[in-house]
Protein backbone atom coordinates (compact mmCIF):
# COMPACT_ATOMS: atom_id res chain seq x y z
CA UNK A 1 0.00 0.00 0.00
CA UNK A 2 3.10 2.56 0.62
CA UNK A 3 4.59 1.50 -2.59
CA UNK A 4 1.70 1.82 -4.46
CA UNK A 5 1.46 5.58 -2.88
CA UNK A 6 4.48 6.81 -3.38
CA UNK A 7 4.46 5.60 -7.29
CA UNK A 8 1.43 7.65 -7.90
CA UNK A 9 2.95 10.79 -6.30
CA UNK A 10 6.11 10.34 -8.33
CA UNK A 11 4.60 10.16 -11.53
CA UNK A 12 2.28 12.90 -10.75
CA UNK A 13 5.39 14.86 -9.68
CA UNK A 14 6.92 14.12 -13.33
CA UNK A 15 4.01 15.27 -15.15
CA UNK A 16 4.04 18.63 -13.29
CA UNK A 17 7.95 19.28 -14.42
CA UNK A 18 6.96 17.88 -18.00
CA UNK A 19 4.33 20.72 -17.90
CA UNK A 20 6.96 23.33 -17.26
CA UNK A 21 9.24 22.42 -19.28
CA UNK A 22 7.14 22.28 -22.05
CA UNK A 23 5.90 26.08 -20.95
CA UNK A 24 9.19 27.41 -20.57
CA UNK A 25 10.48 26.32 -23.93
CA UNK A 26 7.18 27.67 -25.56
CA UNK A 27 8.09 31.34 -24.18
CA UNK A 28 11.61 31.17 -25.71
CA UNK A 29 10.51 30.09 -29.26
CA UNK A 30 7.99 32.64 -29.20
CA UNK A 31 10.34 35.42 -28.26
CA UNK A 32 12.61 34.49 -30.49
CA UNK A 33 10.37 35.19 -33.57
CA UNK A 34 9.09 38.21 -31.93
CA UNK A 35 12.55 39.45 -31.88
CA UNK A 36 13.09 38.72 -35.90
CA UNK A 37 9.95 40.38 -36.93
CA UNK A 38 9.81 43.49 -34.92
CA UNK A 39 11.45 46.81 -36.06
CA UNK A 40 14.47 47.69 -33.82
CA UNK A 41 13.68 50.48 -31.84
CA UNK A 42 15.76 54.02 -32.99
CA UNK A 43 18.62 54.13 -31.06
CA UNK A 44 18.77 56.95 -28.04
CA UNK A 45 21.66 58.99 -27.99
CA UNK A 46 23.38 56.47 -25.34
CA UNK A 47 23.62 54.09 -28.36
CA UNK A 48 24.58 56.97 -31.09
CA UNK A 49 27.85 56.97 -29.35
CA UNK A 50 28.51 53.64 -29.34
CA UNK A 51 27.17 52.67 -33.15
CA UNK A 52 29.46 50.39 -34.85
CA UNK A 53 29.03 50.71 -39.09
CA UNK A 54 31.11 48.09 -40.97
CA UNK A 55 31.78 48.22 -44.99
CA UNK A 56 33.12 46.07 -47.74
CA UNK A 57 35.82 48.90 -48.70
CA UNK A 58 39.47 48.49 -47.83
CA UNK A 59 41.89 51.68 -47.40
CA UNK A 60 45.42 50.71 -49.04
CA UNK A 61 48.86 53.03 -48.61
CA UNK A 62 51.03 52.94 -51.68
CA UNK A 63 54.66 54.04 -49.98
CA UNK A 64 55.90 55.23 -53.62
CA UNK A 65 59.22 57.12 -53.85
CA UNK A 66 60.80 59.66 -56.47
CA UNK A 67 63.32 56.38 -57.25
CA UNK A 68 59.54 54.24 -58.66
CA UNK A 69 58.94 57.50 -60.93
CA UNK A 70 62.48 58.22 -62.27
CA UNK A 71 63.85 56.21 -65.29
CA UNK A 72 66.68 56.60 -67.27
CA UNK A 73 64.31 55.51 -70.01
CA UNK A 74 62.84 58.66 -70.84
CA UNK A 75 59.22 57.33 -72.34
CA UNK A 76 58.64 55.20 -69.48
CA UNK A 77 59.11 58.46 -67.34
CA UNK A 78 57.30 60.31 -68.88
CA UNK A 79 54.51 57.31 -68.89
CA UNK A 80 55.20 57.16 -65.24
CA UNK A 81 54.67 61.00 -64.49
CA UNK A 82 51.65 60.95 -66.79
CA UNK A 83 49.91 57.82 -64.17
CA UNK A 84 50.25 60.16 -61.24
CA UNK A 85 48.47 62.98 -62.36
CA UNK A 86 51.56 65.11 -63.40
CA UNK A 87 50.17 68.21 -65.63
CA UNK A 88 51.66 68.34 -68.97
CA UNK A 89 53.36 71.38 -69.09
CA UNK A 90 55.96 70.16 -65.70
CA UNK A 91 56.18 66.77 -67.62
CA UNK A 92 57.73 68.83 -70.04
CA UNK A 93 59.81 71.14 -68.37
CA UNK A 94 61.57 68.36 -66.75
CA UNK A 95 61.91 66.27 -70.45
CA UNK A 96 63.11 69.58 -71.65
CA UNK A 97 65.94 69.88 -68.76
CA UNK A 98 66.50 65.75 -69.06
CA UNK A 99 67.94 66.13 -72.75
CA UNK A 100 69.28 69.71 -72.78
CA UNK A 101 72.12 69.28 -69.96
CA UNK A 102 73.78 66.46 -71.52
CA UNK A 103 73.65 68.57 -74.84
CA UNK A 104 74.76 71.41 -73.75
CA UNK A 105 77.97 69.27 -72.08
CA UNK A 106 78.98 67.97 -74.71
CA UNK A 107 78.23 70.83 -76.61
CA UNK A 108 80.82 72.55 -74.46
CA UNK A 109 83.34 70.19 -74.26
CA UNK A 110 83.49 68.18 -77.68
CA UNK A 111 83.22 70.87 -80.03
CA UNK A 112 86.49 73.09 -80.31
CA UNK A 113 85.55 76.18 -81.37
CA UNK A 114 88.99 78.67 -82.50
CA UNK A 115 88.99 80.75 -79.58
CA UNK A 116 89.79 77.87 -77.34
CA UNK A 117 93.90 77.82 -79.86
CA UNK A 118 94.44 80.99 -77.94
CA UNK A 119 97.70 81.22 -79.10
CA UNK A 120 97.26 81.42 -82.66
CA UNK A 121 97.15 85.12 -84.16
CA UNK A 122 94.39 84.19 -86.69
CA UNK A 123 92.08 81.74 -86.40
CA UNK A 124 92.04 78.71 -88.21
CA UNK A 125 89.41 78.38 -90.60
CA UNK A 126 89.02 75.08 -90.89
CA UNK A 127 89.01 74.53 -87.03
CA UNK A 128 85.64 77.17 -87.33
CA UNK A 129 84.19 74.87 -90.19
CA UNK A 130 84.55 72.08 -87.93
CA UNK A 131 83.12 73.82 -84.80
CA UNK A 132 80.26 74.75 -86.90
CA UNK A 133 79.24 71.40 -88.27
CA UNK A 134 79.81 69.68 -84.95
CA UNK A 135 77.43 72.08 -83.31
CA UNK A 136 74.53 71.49 -86.38
CA UNK A 137 75.08 67.66 -85.57
CA UNK A 138 74.44 68.18 -81.71
CA UNK A 139 71.26 70.40 -81.91
CA UNK A 140 69.99 68.11 -85.09
CA UNK A 141 70.09 65.26 -82.41
CA UNK A 142 68.51 66.98 -79.65
CA UNK A 143 65.90 68.77 -81.50
CA UNK A 144 64.94 65.09 -82.54
CA UNK A 145 65.14 63.87 -79.27
CA UNK A 146 62.52 66.17 -77.94
CA UNK A 147 60.56 66.36 -80.87
CA UNK A 148 60.21 62.55 -80.44
CA UNK A 149 59.30 62.58 -76.83
CA UNK A 150 57.05 65.46 -76.75
CA UNK A 151 56.12 65.85 -80.08
CA UNK A 152 56.30 68.52 -82.93
CA UNK A 153 55.40 71.46 -80.77
CA UNK A 154 57.85 71.77 -77.71
CA UNK A 155 59.49 74.67 -78.15
CA UNK A 156 58.95 77.83 -77.48
CA UNK A 157 60.70 81.55 -77.62
CA UNK A 158 61.71 81.03 -73.78
CA UNK A 159 63.25 77.81 -74.76
CA UNK A 160 65.55 79.32 -77.52
CA UNK A 161 66.23 82.37 -75.40
CA UNK A 162 67.50 79.45 -72.40
CA UNK A 163 69.06 77.31 -74.90
CA UNK A 164 71.89 80.16 -76.39
CA UNK A 165 72.24 81.85 -72.95
CA UNK A 166 72.99 78.35 -71.45
CA UNK A 167 76.69 78.60 -71.57
CA UNK A 168 77.58 81.96 -72.13
CA UNK A 169 79.94 81.55 -74.77
CA UNK A 170 82.51 79.55 -72.00
CA UNK A 171 83.57 75.93 -73.94
CA UNK A 172 86.15 73.47 -73.80
CA UNK A 173 86.97 70.91 -70.66
CA UNK A 174 88.07 73.60 -68.68
CA UNK A 175 85.74 76.74 -68.95
CA UNK A 176 82.99 74.46 -71.03
CA UNK A 177 82.33 72.54 -67.42
CA UNK A 178 81.99 75.50 -65.10
CA UNK A 179 78.60 75.31 -62.77
CA UNK A 180 75.75 77.64 -64.90
CA UNK A 181 76.36 80.28 -61.73
CA UNK A 182 80.04 80.37 -62.63
CA UNK A 183 79.37 81.25 -65.90
CA UNK A 184 76.81 83.92 -65.54
CA UNK A 185 79.16 85.75 -62.83
CA UNK A 186 82.19 85.28 -65.34
CA UNK A 187 79.29 86.70 -68.39
CA UNK A 188 78.32 89.61 -66.09
CA UNK A 189 81.82 90.86 -65.12
CA UNK A 190 82.82 90.35 -68.59
CA UNK A 191 79.89 92.57 -69.92
CA UNK A 192 80.50 94.83 -66.88
CA UNK A 193 77.32 94.56 -65.41
CA UNK A 194 78.49 94.64 -61.97
CA UNK A 195 79.78 97.79 -61.82
CA UNK A 196 76.24 99.34 -61.19
CA UNK A 197 75.57 96.60 -58.95
CA UNK A 198 78.21 97.19 -56.44
CA UNK A 199 78.95 101.14 -57.02
CA UNK A 200 82.66 100.37 -59.02
CA UNK A 201 83.46 102.01 -62.20
CA UNK A 202 86.54 101.22 -64.48
CA UNK A 203 88.74 103.37 -64.21
CA UNK A 204 89.71 105.48 -67.88
CA UNK A 205 92.94 107.01 -66.34
CA UNK A 206 95.14 106.91 -63.38
CA UNK A 207 93.46 105.56 -60.08
CA UNK A 208 92.58 108.35 -57.27
CA UNK A 209 94.80 108.93 -54.24
CA UNK A 210 93.53 106.40 -51.42
CA UNK A 211 93.60 103.71 -53.83
CA UNK A 212 91.06 102.49 -56.43
CA UNK A 213 88.05 99.69 -56.21
CA UNK A 214 89.05 95.82 -56.95
CA UNK A 215 88.84 95.78 -60.98
CA UNK A 216 87.63 92.84 -63.03
CA UNK A 217 90.48 91.00 -62.06
CA UNK A 218 89.35 90.72 -58.42
CA UNK A 219 86.06 89.71 -59.07
CA UNK A 220 86.98 87.40 -61.65
CA UNK A 221 89.29 85.64 -59.07
CA UNK A 222 86.38 84.86 -56.87
CA UNK A 223 84.94 82.40 -59.42
CA UNK A 224 88.34 80.66 -60.92
CA UNK A 225 90.60 78.57 -59.92
CA UNK A 226 94.51 79.82 -61.03
CA UNK A 227 94.37 77.33 -64.43
CA UNK A 228 91.01 78.79 -64.92
CA UNK A 229 91.64 82.06 -64.42
CA UNK A 230 94.67 81.87 -67.03
CA UNK A 231 93.08 80.16 -69.51
CA UNK A 232 90.24 82.73 -68.99
CA UNK A 233 92.88 85.85 -69.75
CA UNK A 234 94.49 84.11 -72.60
CA UNK A 235 91.21 83.85 -74.65
CA UNK A 236 89.53 86.44 -73.64
CA UNK A 237 91.27 89.32 -71.85
CA UNK A 238 91.43 92.82 -73.51
CA UNK A 239 95.74 92.43 -73.36
CA UNK A 240 95.33 88.79 -75.13
CA UNK A 241 93.00 90.43 -77.68
CA UNK A 242 95.44 93.60 -78.55
CA UNK A 243 98.45 90.92 -78.34
CA UNK A 244 97.11 88.76 -81.50
CA UNK A 245 96.37 91.75 -83.13
CA UNK A 246 99.82 93.19 -82.91
CA UNK A 247 101.54 90.04 -83.68
CA UNK A 248 98.96 88.91 -86.42
CA UNK A 249 100.80 86.48 -89.17
CA UNK A 250 103.21 85.12 -86.55
CA UNK A 251 103.26 82.04 -85.24
CA UNK A 252 103.56 80.70 -81.47
CA UNK A 253 103.38 77.36 -79.53
CA UNK A 254 101.24 77.61 -76.44
CA UNK A 255 104.15 78.44 -74.41
CA UNK A 256 105.38 80.97 -76.33
CA UNK A 257 102.14 83.16 -76.25
CA UNK A 258 101.62 82.36 -72.67
CA UNK A 259 105.44 83.75 -71.86
CA UNK A 260 104.84 87.08 -74.14
CA UNK A 261 101.32 87.28 -72.66
CA UNK A 262 103.18 87.03 -69.10
CA UNK A 263 105.25 90.01 -70.05
CA UNK A 264 103.46 92.28 -71.94
CA UNK A 265 100.34 92.19 -70.06
CA UNK A 266 101.52 94.16 -66.67
CA UNK A 267 102.32 97.09 -69.43
CA UNK A 268 98.79 96.81 -71.27
CA UNK A 269 97.04 96.90 -68.31
CA UNK A 270 98.29 100.61 -67.43
CA UNK A 271 95.76 103.34 -68.57
CA UNK A 272 98.44 105.49 -69.14
CA UNK A 273 99.78 102.80 -72.29
CA UNK A 274 96.21 104.21 -74.18
CA UNK A 275 97.08 107.90 -73.36
CA UNK A 276 95.45 110.55 -75.66
CA UNK A 277 95.80 113.70 -74.03
CA UNK A 278 98.24 116.54 -74.01
CA UNK A 279 99.81 116.24 -70.34
CA UNK A 280 103.45 116.04 -70.93
CA UNK A 281 103.91 113.83 -67.83
CA UNK A 282 101.43 111.41 -68.87
CA UNK A 283 103.03 111.84 -72.61
CA UNK A 284 106.53 110.72 -71.74
CA UNK A 285 105.21 107.74 -69.66
CA UNK A 286 103.28 106.43 -72.19
CA UNK A 287 105.86 106.91 -74.27
CA UNK A 288 107.94 104.84 -71.51
CA UNK A 289 105.54 101.96 -71.97
CA UNK A 290 104.82 101.32 -75.21
CA UNK A 291 108.91 101.44 -75.42
CA UNK A 292 108.82 98.40 -72.87
CA UNK A 293 106.15 97.11 -74.93
CA UNK A 294 108.03 96.89 -78.09
CA UNK A 295 110.95 95.89 -76.31
CA UNK A 296 108.90 92.59 -74.67
CA UNK A 297 108.01 91.82 -78.51
CA UNK A 298 111.59 92.02 -80.02
CA UNK A 299 113.05 89.78 -77.38
CA UNK A 300 110.52 87.50 -77.96
CA UNK A 301 110.09 87.20 -81.72
CA UNK A 302 113.55 88.20 -83.00
CA UNK A 303 115.00 91.11 -84.05
CA UNK A 304 114.30 90.19 -87.84
CA UNK A 305 110.76 88.68 -87.23
CA UNK A 306 109.64 91.55 -85.34
CA UNK A 307 111.25 93.94 -88.23
CA UNK A 308 108.92 91.86 -90.60
CA UNK A 309 106.35 92.22 -88.58
CA UNK A 310 106.26 96.31 -87.94
CA UNK A 311 106.82 96.03 -91.63
CA UNK A 312 103.64 94.16 -92.75
CA UNK A 313 101.35 96.68 -90.27
CA UNK A 314 103.17 99.93 -91.87
CA UNK A 315 100.46 101.30 -93.78
CA UNK A 316 102.97 103.02 -96.05
CA UNK A 317 105.30 99.19 -96.59
CA UNK A 318 101.31 98.00 -97.43
CA UNK A 319 100.84 100.40 -100.32
CA UNK A 320 104.58 99.91 -101.54
CA UNK A 321 104.29 96.47 -101.65
CA UNK A 322 101.33 96.66 -103.64
CA UNK A 323 102.66 99.19 -106.10
CA UNK A 324 105.47 97.23 -106.44
CA UNK A 325 103.28 93.68 -107.58
CA UNK A 326 101.19 95.85 -110.06
CA UNK A 327 104.04 96.87 -111.55
CA UNK A 328 105.74 93.69 -111.85
CA UNK A 329 108.87 95.08 -110.00
CA UNK A 330 111.37 92.78 -108.68
CA UNK A 331 111.00 91.32 -105.26
CA UNK A 332 115.02 92.98 -104.39
CA UNK A 333 114.05 96.33 -105.32
CA UNK A 334 111.24 96.57 -102.60
CA UNK A 335 112.99 97.35 -100.23
CA UNK A 336 115.09 99.69 -101.37
CA UNK A 337 111.79 101.62 -103.04
CA UNK A 338 110.17 101.62 -99.26
CA UNK A 339 112.96 103.57 -98.12
CA UNK A 340 112.90 106.11 -100.46
CA UNK A 341 109.20 106.52 -99.84
CA UNK A 342 109.67 106.49 -96.40
CA UNK A 343 111.63 109.50 -96.81
CA UNK A 344 109.71 111.22 -99.18
CA UNK A 345 106.85 110.58 -96.54
CA UNK A 346 109.13 112.16 -94.19
CA UNK A 347 110.17 115.32 -95.97
CA UNK A 348 106.46 115.87 -97.04
CA UNK A 349 105.24 115.80 -93.25
CA UNK A 350 107.81 118.40 -92.27
CA UNK A 351 106.84 120.90 -95.29
CA UNK A 352 103.22 121.03 -94.09
CA UNK A 353 104.35 121.48 -90.48
CA UNK A 354 106.53 123.93 -90.89
CA UNK A 355 105.01 127.31 -89.92
CA UNK A 356 107.59 129.21 -91.40
CA UNK A 357 106.16 128.88 -95.47
CA UNK A 358 103.55 130.50 -96.73
CA UNK A 359 101.25 128.74 -98.49
CA UNK A 360 102.54 128.99 -102.23
CA UNK A 361 105.96 127.85 -100.74
CA UNK A 362 104.43 124.55 -99.48
CA UNK A 363 102.82 124.15 -102.12
CA UNK A 364 106.26 124.64 -104.38
CA UNK A 365 107.87 122.41 -101.84
CA UNK A 366 106.13 119.38 -101.99
CA UNK A 367 105.91 119.59 -105.45
CA UNK A 368 109.94 119.56 -105.70
CA UNK A 369 110.20 116.41 -103.28
CA UNK A 370 107.53 114.29 -105.66
CA UNK A 371 109.60 115.41 -108.03
CA UNK A 372 113.03 114.22 -106.49
CA UNK A 373 111.32 111.25 -105.66
CA UNK A 374 110.46 110.43 -108.82
CA UNK A 375 113.59 111.10 -110.02
CA UNK A 376 114.72 108.31 -107.51
CA UNK A 377 112.70 105.92 -108.04
CA UNK A 378 113.21 105.96 -112.11
CA UNK A 379 116.94 105.50 -111.37
CA UNK A 380 116.43 102.52 -109.09
CA UNK A 381 113.54 100.42 -111.60
CA UNK A 382 114.65 101.85 -115.19
CA UNK A 383 112.40 103.73 -117.77
CA UNK A 384 110.04 100.75 -118.59
CA UNK A 385 109.58 99.63 -114.95
CA UNK A 386 109.38 103.34 -113.76
CA UNK A 387 106.49 103.87 -115.95
CA UNK A 388 104.58 101.09 -114.75
CA UNK A 389 104.92 102.41 -110.87
CA UNK A 390 103.78 105.73 -112.09
CA UNK A 391 100.64 104.39 -113.01
CA UNK A 392 100.01 103.26 -109.63
CA UNK A 393 100.16 106.44 -108.18
CA UNK A 394 97.33 108.35 -109.29
CA UNK A 395 98.89 111.18 -109.88
CA UNK A 396 102.11 111.91 -112.65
Amino acid sequence: MRLRFWFIASAGLNLILAAALILVAGRHVAQGRQNQTAPAPAPGPAAAVTLEIKTNSVLRYLNITWADIQSTNLAAYITNLQALGCPKSTIRDIILAQVNQPFARRRVTEVVTPDQEWWKTQADPEVARAANTKLRELETQRRAALTALLGPDWETETDVAAWIESNYGLTGPRLGTLPPETKRALYDIASGALDDITGRSRLGRRGEAGGSPPGERERLQVWLTPLAMSEYLLRYSSSAAQLRADTQGCVFSPSQFQNLFTNVDPILLQPDFYYRGTNAEMTAHQLALQAQYEAALQQALGTESYRQLRLRQDPLYISTSEAARQAAIPAQNLAKLYEINVATQAELERIRNDTTLSADDKITALSNTRTEQQKAVRQLLGPEAFQRWLATQGRP
